[in-house]
């Protein structure tokens, strides 16, 4: 599932830009651009697994934070896993 990586992913990469992002899902072939990885973070981020922090200063960067309830719907599926 190519947004639990997603989570994972922002989990164990604390204020992850959106490049870094980017690039990590273009490597395991979770998304096929930079569009579908955009749809994905704004979807995570709608539902309130993510927060998203844009910065005022230059370059302007976009990163991503899990929230706490991404951390609940991530042990939610890693209980899931286990029962596989």
């Amino acid at each position: 599932m190519g947004f639990y990586d997603i989570l994972l992913h922002i989990k164990d990469n604390p204020n992850v830009h959106y490049n870094e992002v980017l690039k990590h899902s273009l490597e395991k072939e979770i998304v096929g651009g930079r569009a579908s990885i955009t749809i994905v973070l704004n979807g995570l981020t709608g539902l309130g697994l993510l927060d998203r922090v844009i910065s005022q200063d230059r370059p302007i960067r976009t990163t991503y934070n899990i929230t706490e309830k991404g951390n609940k719907v991530l042990r939610h599926f890693k209980e899931l896993e286990s029962l596989f």
